[in-house]
C-alpha cells in the first residue's frame, strides 16, 4: 500500500475514532439565505455552513439557477467545499467540479453532509480535495474549490424524478453550480473570512466515479461544446470506471446474464428505466412497465426510488427480507424475481420480449466494445429505448479537446471494463489511462479510486495543462501504463507483445500483426 493512502486511512481512523468528531471537528451554523441572480425565489444563495478542523475544510450549501429536465428553469442545490485555513497570500489551485456515486437515499447527497453525511463517502472524499494536510504545500493538488451538485431529483428537487444517466441534463447542472459556487465563493460577503484569491492560471477539473465519472466525463463535454472552456479554465477530466456508453453496459449485463451471473447493483435498471421515460423525448409514449416485469414491480421498487429514504444497501436488505417472507399467503412468491441475497438477474427485471431483443442483439455484435452497433429506427418498444440510450453515449460524435482521464478495473461488474475500452478508442491522444485495479469489483476499485496517489497525479497534471487542451505545460504526464503494455483482459504482457493479437498500451489499443 502506498505511503500517501497508509497516511489517509490512519487520519480517517482516527477520526471515526474521535467520538466527539461531530460536536467538536464539524461546525454547523444555522441557514443565511442571499438571493443572487435572477430569479426571484429567496431561496437561492449561501446557506447551512461547516468545518472540519482536522482536514482544515469548510464548506457551505448553496442553490442556484439552472434548467431542470422537463426544459423548465429550476432551483437546483449544491456544496461548495475551500481551505478553512493556510499559509498568507495562499491561492486557490483549481476548482473542482466533484461529482457523486449513484445514489438512492436523499440522506447521501452533497448538500445533506451537514445533517447526514459520513467521512467513508465518496462526498467526503471529493471534499478533501479542497486541502489536506496529507499534500504538501505549495502542490498544485492542494488548496482547491470544490463545487459538489446535487443531481436534480435530490437536495432541493428530490421530490422530482432524477434523470439517470441522461447525460446533457445533467452537464448542464453541473456546469451552472460551477460557475454559481465561483461566483460566490468570489463575491458573497459571508465567504470574506476564508476567501482566497485564484492563482492566475487556476483550472476547472471534473472528476467523479461510476455515475459520477459519466457526469465528469459529460460535464467536460457540455462545457466544450457550449464554448465555456475559456471562461471555466478547463483542464479536463479525471473519469473513474464510468458508464459512458449506456448501451454497452446493457449489453454487457445481457453477457452476464447469459453466463449465469447475478447483477450486483440492480437497481440501476429501473433507475435508468424511470429516468429515460420522465425526460428523453424518444420515450415520451412509454412508462417503465413497458420495459419492466409485472412481478418485478411488485416488489415495491417504484416506491423505493421515488420515497429517497432507503440507501442501495437498505434495498438490498428490504429485498433480502422480501425474497424470505413472500407476498400474498405465498413464503416462494418473489424466488422467481430475487435471490436469498437481495439481488436478481436481468432477465428477472426486464419483460421478456425486451429481454430476448437484447439477447439476439449480444449474439449478433459479440464484439460489441469494439465495433458500431447497428440500431433499430425509433418506434418500437426496444428501437425507442436504444435511441434513447444512444443519446447518453458520451464515446460518440465528441472528440474532446482537453485531456479525459480514465480510470478503470477489468473486473467491474457493475461498470464493465468495456466502457473504457471504446472511450479510448473514440478518444485518440486524448484519453489517457491510469493505473487500473485489475480484476477489484466495482466498490473496492472505487474505494482505490479515492485514496490513490494516481488521483493526485492526474489533477497534478490536469492543473498545469495548457487550456488549450495542447498539452503538458510543467508537469509530466503520470507515470501510468502509458510504458507497459496490457492484454484485454487487463493482464501485464512482459514487454513489447510479440504474438498477435489487440493489446492496450498507453490508453489505446493497439492492434498486432
Amino acid at each position: 500500500m502506498h505511503t500517501l493512502k497508509k497516511m489517509f486511512w490512519v487520519v480517517l481512523a482516527a477520526c471515526m475514532a474521535t467520538t466527539c468528531l461531530c460536536a467538536q471537528e464539524i461546525t454547523k451554523v444555522g441557514r443565511a439565505t442571499l438571493s443572487l441572480g435572477t430569479a426571484s425565489e429567496d431561496a437561492l444563495g449561501y446557506y447551512d455552513e461547516g468545518s472540519n478542523s482536522m482536514f482544515n475544510i469548510c464548506w457551505f450549501s448553496f442553490n442556484y439557477p439552472s434548467i431542470g429536465g422537463d426544459g423548465q428553469p429550476v432551483t437546483l442545490s449544491a456544496l461548495a467545499c475551500m481551505p478553512s485555513k493556510g499559509g498568507e497570500g495562499a491561492e486557490i489551485n483549481n476548482v473542482i467540479a466533484g461529482c457523486h456515486v449513484t445514489i438512492t437515499s436523499n440522506k447521501d447527497c452533497p448538500s445533506e453532509f451537514n445533517s447526514s453525511g459520513k467521512l467513508l463517502s465518496d462526498v467526503f472524499l471529493n471534499m478533501s480535495l479542497a486541502s489536506s494536510n496529507l499534500v504538501p504545500q505549495g502542490d498544485l493538488a492542494r488548496h482547491n474549490l470544490v463545487i459538489l451538485p446535487d443531481y436534480e431529483g435530490y437536495g432541493i428537487t428530490k421530490d422530482r424524478v432524477h434523470p439517470y444517466l441522461c447525460s446533457e441534463i445533467t452537464a448542464r447542472q453541473v456546469t451552472d453550480a460551477l460557475r454559481h459556487g465561483i461566483m460566490l465563493y468570489q463575491n458573497d460577503s459571508k465567504v470574506e473570512s476564508f476567501r482566497r484569491p485564484f492563482r492566475k492560471d487556476w483550472r476547472t477539473i471534473c472528476t467523479g466515479y461510476s455515475q459520477g465519472g459519466a457526469v465528469a466525463m459529460a460535464t467536460q463535454r457540455y462545457i466544450e461544446e457550449q464554448g465555456m472552456s475559456d471562461e471555466l479554465h478547463l483542464a479536463g477530466s479525471l473519469c473513474g470506471d464510468g458508464p459512458y456508453s449506456p448501451i454497452v453496459t446493457i449489453l454487457n449485463y445481457m453477457e452476464q446474464d447469459r453466463d449465469g451471473k447475478e447483477m450486483s447493483m440492480p437497481i440501476v435498471i429501473p433507475l435508468m428505466l424511470k429516468g429515460l421515460c420522465d425526460y428523453d423525448k424518444t420515450m415520451a409514449n412509454h412508462q417503465i412497465g413497458d420495459f419492466v416485469d409485472e412481478r418485478f414491480l411488485e416488489t415495491g421498487v417504484l416506491d423505493l426510488i421515488a420515497s429517497k429514504e432507503k440507501s442501495i444497501d437498505d434495498i438490498t436488505d428490504f429485498w433480502k427480507q422480501l425474497y424470505k417472507d413472500g407476498m400474498k399467503g405465498d413464503k416462494d412468491y418473489f424466488h422467481a424475481v430475487l435471490t436469498r441475497d437481495g439481488k436478481t438477474k436481468l432477465k428477472n427485471i426486464l419483460k421478456p420480449e425486451l429481454y430476448d431483443f437484447l439477447r439476439e442483439l449480444l449474439d449478433k455484435n459479440p464484439d460489441y466494445s469494439t465495433s458500431d452497433i447497428p440500431l433499430p429506427e425509433p418506434g418500437s418498444l426496444a428501437g425507442d429505448l436504444l435511441q434513447a440510450l444512444e443519446h447518453s453515449n458520451l464515446t460518440k460524435e465528441w472528440i474532446p479537446i482537453h485531456p479525459v482521464c480514465l480510470y478503470h478495473s477489468t473486473g467491474d461488474e457493475v461498470v464493465p471494463f468495456e466502457n473504457y475500452l471504446i472511450a479510448a478508442s473514440n478518444f485518440g491522444d486524448q484519453a489517457m489511462f491510469y493505473s487500473p485495479f485489475f480484476n477489484s469489483n466495482h466498490v473496492n476499485t472505487g474505494q482505490e479510486f479515492f485514496v490513490s496517489e494516481q488521483r493526485l497525479d492526474c489533477i497534478r497534471f490536469l492543473a498545469s495543462t495548457d487550456n488549450d487542451g495542447s498539452g503538458i505545460a510543467s508537469t509530466a504526464m503520470p507515470d501510468a501504463s502509458t510504458q507497459k503494455w496490457y492484454d484485454l483482459h487487463g493482464r501485464p504482457v512482459t514487454g513489447e507483445p510479440v504474438s498477435k493479437g489487440i493489446f492496450i498500451t498507453g490508453g489505446k489499443k493497439i492492434l498486432i500483426k
